[in-house]
């Protein structure tokens, strides 16, 4: 199961070792996160987990809070995208014991950065998802764009 809407081979779920996905190990445990394309339209990425040494996805495999929190390096662009996230599952009225193995995902935006809380006898755990170069639309056809190099937004990196 991809993301929502029309699905392209981009939103459907990866499979194990695909070089379309990235893939990021959680410190002290044996899962890792796992961010795939979503729509880009949306600025939308899909995350799911995935055991890390099979790569195999996981529904949610421990107790945690993941939260949108403001970016640190510019927390005054981020106060609307904060509070506690929950999987799209969830989202849609399907209790977490009901979630079809290897199924749950989260939607995650460009630029947001999430922050994995409450995690049991660990330590919180921070990201921010990276921005997309996006082709012009038509908003972009009837403006001059300014480039400003060495600009934070230019820079940023996934994880």
């Amino acid at each position: 199961m991809g993301c929502i809407g029309v699905r392209t081979r981009e939103q459907k779920k990866p499979r194990p070792g695909d070089k379309h996905a990235l893939i990021r190990p959680i410190r002290d445990s044996e899962y890792s996160i796992r961010l795939y394309l979503g729509l880009i339209s949306a600025a939308e990425f899909c995350m799911n987990f995935v055991h890390t040494a099979t790569g195999q996805a996981v529904n949610s495999p421990f107790p945690y809070k993941l939260w949108s929190v403001p970016n640190p390096a510019m927390s005054w662009l981020s106060i609307p995208m904060t509070g506690q996230l929950k999987s799209a599952e969830y989202t849609f009225g399907i209790r977490p014991e009901d979630i079809l193995p290897c199924e749950e995902k989260f939607f995650l935006r460009d630029g947001q950065t999430c922050l994995f809380m409450k995690r049991p006898g660990k330590r919180s755990l921070r990201f921010t998802v990276s921005i997309r170069q996006r082709q012009s639309s038509s908003i972009d056809e009837d403006v001059d764009v300014l480039d400003l190099p060495g600009h934070p937004l230019t820079s940023l990196e996934l994880l």
